[in-house]
């Protein structure tokens, strides 16, 4: 089985829990063998972009996680806006926690899913490009 390489994009310092609750759960739940592909600490601007832009060019996916404010999170919209230059398959899973107004997202993308293992390995494998 091939790995998939992921990065999630959640807006850091608050939602850091539900990236962690991500990973943690595709390795329980998922039929994918799945990489994290995230940054997991904070850099300064310049260093973080660079970084950022790394790692979804090497990665094969881009998820975003919804939490209550992520349409605001800056942070959140450059990282999708790299994925989409380099063409990366992205997707946003609306997390529980999320009250229903901010469902909204991040605007320029489509895809927006539940919470559910069964729904995201559906969403996975639909727009997974094997090499």
């Amino acid at each position: 089985m091939s790995i998939l390489k992921i990065f999630v994009s959640f807006e850091f310092g608050k939602d850091n829990d539900l990236k962690n609750a991500f990973y943690k759960q595709a390795e329980d739940h998922s039929r994918h063998s799945i990489r994290n592909y995230s940054l997991n600490e904070p850099y300064q601007e310049n260093v973080w972009k660079s970084k950022a832009r790394s790692a979804i060019g090497k990665c094969d996916i881009v998820v975003v996680l919804v939490g209550q404010d992520t349409h605001n999170a800056p942070g959140v919209l450059v990282e999708t806006d790299m994925g989409r230059s380099l063409k990366k398959p992205t997707f946003q899973v609306l997390c529980r926690r999320a009250r229903r107004e901010n469902y909204e997202g991040v605007r320029h993308i489509e895809d927006r899913i539940p919470w559910r293992w069964r729904t995201i390995d559906e969403k996975i494998g639909e727009v997974w490009i094997r090499e």
